[in-house]
C-alpha cells in the first residue's frame, strides 16, 4: 500500500471550489428541463454552490485566477437558465428578466467592448465587490418570490435588483479600467 505525500492530497482538495462551482453549471443546464416541482431543489443546490465554493476557496486559500472566471460565469448561466425557464412558464416577464439581469448585461456589454478593442487580454481578475454580492442576493430572492408565488414583491425587487446591478456593473467597468491602466 502506498501513500500519497501530504501535499499531493492538498493540492487535490485545491480543485473543489471549482467543483462545486461545475456543479452549479450542470444544474444550470439541467433546469429547464426538469419537473416544476424540483424547481425548489435546484435553486436551493444554486445557493448553496454560490455560498460554498467561495467560502471554501477562501478559507482553505484555494483560489485560483480560473476560479475566479469561473464562478462568476456560473452565476450568470444559473441566472440566465432560471429566468429563461421562468419566462417560458409565465412566471417572469420579458421586463422583470430584463431588469433582473441588468448587472450581467453591463458586464456582457463592458467584455465584448474590451475584446472588440482588443484589451481582453490586459484585464485581471476582479473580485466581486458588495454591490455585485447585493445583486446576487437579490436575485436568488427573486427566485424565492416567484417559488413561492408571492408576486406582490416581485416588481419592486426586480427594480431594486437593477438599480443596485447597474451600481455593480459602473464599479466592475471602474475596476477594470483601473486594472487595464496599471498594466500599461
Amino acid at each position: 500500500m502506498s501513500q500519497e505525500p501530504a501535499s499531493q492530497n492538498t493540492s487535490m482538495l485545491r480543485h473543489i471550489p471549482n467543483a462545486i462551482t461545475f456543479l452549479r453549471i450542470i444544474v444550470a443546464a439541467v433546469f429547464p428541463f426538469s419537473s416544476e416541482s424540483y424547481h425548489v431543489w435546484l435553486i436551493g443546490v444554486g445557493l448553496v454552490t454560490e455560498f460554498l465554493d467561495g467560502f471554501i476557496a477562501r478559507t482553505f486559500r484555494w483560489t485560483s485566477y480560473f476560479g475566479q472566471v469561473l464562478d462568476p460565469v456560473a452565476d450568470k448561466l444559473f441566472v440566465l437558465s432560471v429566468s429563461l425557464t421562468w419566462i417560458w412558464l409565465d412566471k417572469l416577464t420579458v421586463a422583470q428578466w430584463l431588469l433582473l439581469g441588468a448587472r450581467d448585461f453591463g458586464v456582457l456589454f463592458i467584455f465584448l467592448a474590451l475584446l472588440a478593442a482588443g484589451r481582453i487580454g490586459k484585464v485581471e481578475s476582479v473580485k466581486a465587490r458588495l454591490p455585485s454580492k447585493v445583486t446576487t442576493a437579490l436575485q436568488y430572492l427573486v427566485f424565492l418570490l416567484v417559488l413561492t408565488e408571492n408576486y406582490d414583491y416581485l416588481g419592486f425587487t426586480a427594480l431594486l435588483t437593477a438599480a443596485i446591478g447597474i451600481v455593480a456593473a459602473g464599479q466592475y467597468a471602474y475596476l477594470l479600467q483601473q486594472s487595464i491602466r496599471s498594466n500599461n
